[in-house]
């Protein structure tokens, strides 16, 4: 595969994720002007609960369902398309039980009391809608219809904020928690109807249902143990320095993870299917080579831009009242730069290896996610949890890359561990000279530089591509 062709897809999925990253952020900026930072901090919660059980009863279906049709013969993928299908609606029902089963006392666990039993209670809700998504979006995706995926994205989120900004409006608390069920039901019911028109109408084999269920046991346990992670953090913070930290913490992470995020959104929804069908090792290694340096291309601007604008940003998307989030900002942002390398390793792994070695890393991960955040939270206060997200990603990055060098010779090679380094170096040096002015909108100029930076290295990568490729 062409690396003009990772990139571009990379850059579709990721102009539809920006799109509903920046309806995310509407919607959080409504809440920090009506609610303050205690609002942000509901959010938050919600959010986590909400993803906490969805991914336990998806049972890892967005990401085996992928697996099990791209690797497929085509005359083989109706049959799968089917159990896929299938799979969702059971375990839609299933997410339904046991959300409603699950709020109440969650609820009362998380704030010592019933005062948001009725907002746990819609957001519970949203829970099967998410869980049916990940099955459309998996057939989508394995099928390689991207540009049917990434304006699916685009129109529910738009729809889902169109409909949310008023109930946050209108009714505060309860209006949030009816923002995220229509955030997750409205995509649900616009994929529905994108892939439905995807495949026969087959019957699902048992065969299928149960390759499924094992390897999609592998992938919730260790969603689960992230989504359960980040939970505990939300609320070790909420015990230890209250809702607004809380808040503060949440703005923070939801702008380190954003901007990159449409690059981790590209690598699900392309390079993961595309890893999965290859037809050899080196096939999958050089796909996967290729798409770390996509990432470090369309992602290191975006990090520059966080870095230098931190401060801005927080005040534009949130409020003035949110300067406690600044310096939790830049250190997630150095943790956001790990996981550039990190995360096409990782989808490797998952796509080309044994459940078994994935749950050992991905668990040693949520582990380090946790403890090292809490831990450091208590010596440094709340800065000490960001400090502990960037060195759990420093670690995740140099566990990944010793063990799958160890066990399957498969490492960046030279040439990514290069663009790695200089990468780094390239990030830092942007840093340093954005903090040469306190001009707020003085970090334009090293965002630009390294946007232009990149663009260079890009036509040259591009360049001895055709080169190679000429007769």
């Amino acid at each position: 595969m062409s690396f003009a062709r990772i990139l571009r897809s990379s850059a579709l999925m990721g102009g539809a994720q920006v799109v509903v990253l920046a309806a995310g952020f509407v919607r959080a900026k409504v809440i920090a002007l009506i609610l303050g930072a205690s609002g942000v901090g509901l959010i938050g919660i919600f959010n986590v609960f909400s993803g906490n059980v969805a991914t336990f009863a998806a049972w890892g279906l967005g990401t085996s369902g992928v697996r099990l049709i791209a690797g497929a013969s085509e005359e083989e993928k109706p049959t799968k398309i089917a159990a896929v299908r299938r799979m969702g609606w059971m375990l839609s029902l299933l997410g339904l039980a046991l959300a409603l089963a699950l709020f109440w006392p969650v609820g009362l666990l998380t704030f010592d009391s019933a005062k948001y039993a009725a907002e746990m209670a819609i957001v519970a809700l949203a829970v099967p809608c998410v869980i049916v998504s990940s099955g459309w979006s998996a057939v989508l995706q394995a099928s390689g219809k991207i540009a049917s995926l990434a304006k699916v994205q685009v129109a529910g989120a738009m729809a889902g904020l169109l409909l949310g900004l008023p109930a946050i409006w209108l009714w505060g608390t309860i209006g949030i928690a009816l923002s995220i069920f229509f955030a997750a039901a409205v995509p649900a019911a616009v994929l529905w109807r994108a892939a439905r028109s995807v495949g026969d109408d087959k019957r699902a084999e048992q065969v299928d249902l149960s390759q499924l269920m094992k390897l999609g046991g592998a992938l919730m346990l260790v969603g689960w143990m992230g989504q359960l992670s980040a939970y505990l953090v939300r609320l070790a913070i909420v015990r230890q320095e209250g809702l607004d930290a809380a808040g503060y913490y949440q703005a923070a992470f939801a702008i380190s993870g954003s901007l990159p995020g449409f690059v981790f959104a590209a690598m699900g929804a392309d390079f993961f299917p595309r890893v999965a069908a290859a037809k050899d090792e080196a096939e999958a290694r050089s796909i996967t080579e290729k798409q770390i340096l996509a990432g470090l291309l369309l992602g290191v601007p975006l990090i520059v831009a966080m870095l230098t604008l931190g401060e801005l940003s927080i005040r534009l998307l949130y409020a003035d009242t949110f300067d406690a989030a600044i310096p939790l900002l830049a250190w997630m942002t150095w943790g956001v730069f790990a996981r550039l390398v990190a995360w096409p390793l990782g989808f490797w792994m998952m796509a080309r290896r044994s459940p078994r070695a994935f749950i050992f890393v991905e668990g040693a991960a949520c582990l380090l996610s946790l403890a090292l955040p809490v831990m450091l939270m208590g010596r440094m206060g709340l800065v000490g949890t960001a400090v502990g997200f960037f060195w759990a990603a420093i670690i995740y990055a140099v566990l990944l890359i010793s063990l799958l060098y160890r066990g399957a010779g498969m490492s960046p090679g030279p040439g990514n561990m290069k663009a790695v380094f200089l990468a780094a170096v390239s990030v830092y040096v942007c840093q340093w000279l954005g903090a040469l002015s306190d001009h707020p909108y003085f970090g334009l100029l090293p965002t630009a530089l390294a946007a232009a930076g990149c663009f260079w290295c890009y036509r040259r990568i591009i360049t001895k591509e055709s080169e190679a490729c000429a007769p």
